[in-house]
């Protein structure tokens, strides 16, 4: 009889027999999947020397499916192992895959925690009943192999006017407890966040329920919690938020509550502020560097749109966001790509891109940097059909065809002093003002970078070199 899933020596198979190599759309300083599907970055930790990032994983279809947790691991975040894949859905509390969650160290051994899924066969809505997501645990003495895989929490542990959407545990330490945050949709359609405490990883109790005062859509996915000069921020990715004309344009957010208080007895959420204005940023998570940096990678992808992209005709889709150092300033959040991103660099030009004179690029996988665009009205002109706008400090972003259906954006900037750019084969990540602002978006075009002006902006060009990624040999 045939497993219920894959054993590590199926996905190598198709990992080895994979068409992916073939495709000009494969991306030279992201992480992908080698096969199939990628979607949340989990279990992000800096481990034994060396960063951990898990990543849910569909193998077997390239449009998504049963999810496991593939893996890589890096020093330095220029060079990196694809490892063995790392968690299966092969219990019967995460039979139908095992969704996003997140890891912590404690006693020189990494335990993680994530969701298992399991669907019932007959008539559900599978949001009120036919689903169990399960809180299931698992630990490591080495980041690789995995064992003692426990369900910790059911659907009964959560509170009764909670659905059947109850998932992405997120797990932190602070004083002398464990508290584990987990995204959730109440009985009444409004999104939240539960939280449990535990002095020992295994044996959580309830705690209390984050929620905004007023209903901020129905469900808050893949919490996050981290604190950046001693402000709160409580990262989630709310879904069935109403658009406005500059704000909340994708069909999910992601983005950031700023908790005044203490979470776990009086406090009240601050208004959400968005992390990024693209179409592909979904499900932020945070992650402490070895000295003390907070850096946040995302799923450069976003569920449940009518968009596809042409990567899934080669046999994959998806891939990670630019890791991005995240900090307080003027009473925000910035984000901007890590340090170690300098690293890439390989050929550098400075020149001013003049007024209505096109300019073709070395290459159009490229860091730029446009300066001294203080109080002025521009458009600028990045790739094949990528155009980017600013008038009456509104940000106008098109892609045209190049999109595959992501075609125009638009938000408010009250000035911009310089833009960097990231271009990749088949992504653009946008940086205004040192990361005040961001975009991020896969685009699909011609692979030859021309750029032209309104104005004249002094550039600074890097040619890019490739992420250097070896299979784990063990």
């Amino acid at each position: 009889m045939k497993q219920q899933c894959l054993t590590n020596e199926e996905i190598d198979s198709l990992e080895n027999n994979a068409k992916t190599i073939d495709d000009k759309y494969r991306l030279k300083y992201h992480l992908m999947p080698p096969v199939g599907w990628l979607n949340d970055p989990n279990g992000l930790c800096y481990y034994k020397g060396q960063y951990h990032i898990f990543y849910q994983y569909a193998p077997e279809d390239p449009t998504g499916g049963r999810k496991y947790w593939g893996h890589y691991t890096t020093k330095d975040f220029v060079h990196f192992i694809k490892e063995k894949t790392a968690l299966f859905p092969n219990h019967r509390y995460d039979s139908r895959g095992a969704y996003s969650g997140a890891a912590i160290v404690v006693d020189d051994k990494m335990h993680v925690f994530y969701t298992g899924n399991v669907k019932h066969i007959g008539d559900y809505d599978y949001i009120t009943d036919g689903r169990e997501h399960n809180t299931m645990y698992s630990y490591s003495d080495d980041g690789v192999h995995f064992k003692g895989k426990m369900c910790l929490l059911t659907n009964v542990d959560y509170p009764q006017e909670m659905t059947r959407h109850v998932r992405d545990p997120y797990v932190i330490k602070k004083d002398d407890f464990f508290y584990l945050f987990l995204g959730a949709r109440s009985k009444e359609n409004i999104g939240v966040i539960l939280v449990y405490q535990s002095s020992n990883l295994h044996d959580w109790k309830y705690l209390k329920t984050i929620c905004s005062d007023e209903p901020f859509g129905y469900m808050w996915e893949c919490p996050s919690y981290v604190e950046l000069d001693q402000k709160q921020i409580l990262i989630c990715s709310p879904q069935g938020v109403e658009s406005q004309k500059y704000k909340y344009q994708n069909l999910y957010q992601s983005g950031y509550f700023i908790i005044d208080g203490d979470f776990r007895e009086n406090y009240t959420l601050s208004t959400f502020f968005e992390l990024d204005y693209g179409w592909d940023f979904y499900a932020p998570q945070v992650v402490q560097s070895n000295d003390e940096r907070k850096i946040l990678i995302a799923w450069m992808g976003m569920p449940d749109v009518v968009y596809t992209n042409p990567t899934v005709e080669k046999g994959w889709q998806h891939a990670l966001c630019l890791p991005r150092e995240i900090s307080w300033k003027n009473d925000k959040v910035y984000q901007y790509p890590i340090a170690e991103t300098k690293q890439l660099r390989e050929h550098k030009h400075v020149f001013t891109l003049e007024k209505n004179k096109e300019i073709t690029l070395e290459d159009i996988v490229f860091e730029m940097h446009l300066d001294k665009l203080a109080k002025k009205s521009f458009d600028i002109k990045l790739r094949q059909d990528f155009e980017l706008h600013y008038h009456n400090q509104i940000v106008h972003i098109t892609m045209k065809e190049s999109g595959c259906l992501r075609d125009t954006r638009e938000f408010l900037v009250e000035s911009i002093e310089d833009i960097t750019i990231f271009s990749d084969t088949s992504s653009i990540e946008i940086f205004i003002n040192k990361g005040e602002y961001t975009f991020t978006t896969r685009i699909y075009d011609v692979l030859q970078a021309k750029i032209e002006s309104t104005i004249d902006i002094p550039v600074t060009y890097y040619k890019l070199r490739n992420y250097e990624i070896k299979n784990d040999s063990k």
